[in-house]
């Protein structure tokens, strides 16, 4: 039914237009016709930017790109620092913990923080339970300074 409603208007219309053709006349819309008209437009013009962000949203979408490079940053720093402290802390000897410690920012930092530590560490020589009997041990540098932090 309205089907049939649709094609009798268009058939309407178009006798409209080719009348108002012919009389040299120009066509007039009813309201229902301009807001088709405007309608798809609408329509068209939407179907256009689809996809697009909004400027809020591009905002939003910035800030978050900028916290989340802020944090791979940071991460990529704490992940060079606990390395290079593995590192300084394999080459002396001593645990991890004690070169975490120090305020060094990279490597070679460390390790030249680490190595004014060591020479001030003072030497005390091995005992034995023995009461000296037995030669003394000789100890490591990690052994001299575990000794000299937990006494």
């Amino acid at each position: 039914m309205a089907d049939e409603n649709t094609q009798a208007t268009e058939g309407t219309e178009n006798a409209q237009s080719v009348a108002a053709a012919q009389t040299g006349q120009p066509r007039t819309f009813t309201q229902e016709e301009v807001n088709k008209l405007v309608g798809d437009a609408r329509v068209k013009e939407r179907k256009k930017y689809e996809g697009y962000v909004d400027g809020a949203e591009l905002d939003d979408l910035r800030e978050q790109a900028k916290a989340a490079t802020e944090e791979l940053e940071q991460l990529k720093a704490k992940a060079a620092r606990e390395s290079a402290v593995a590192k300084v802390a394999e080459k002396h000897g001593v645990a991890s913990d004690v070169v975490a410690m120090l305020s060094g920012a990279d490597e070679d930092e460390l390790d030249a923080q680490m190595r004014k530590l060591m020479k001030l560490m003072p030497v005390h020589p091995a005992r034995t339970d023995d009461g000296g009997a037995s030669v003394t041990a000789k100890k490591t540098k990690a052994d001299k300074f575990a000794e000299a932090l937990f006494g």
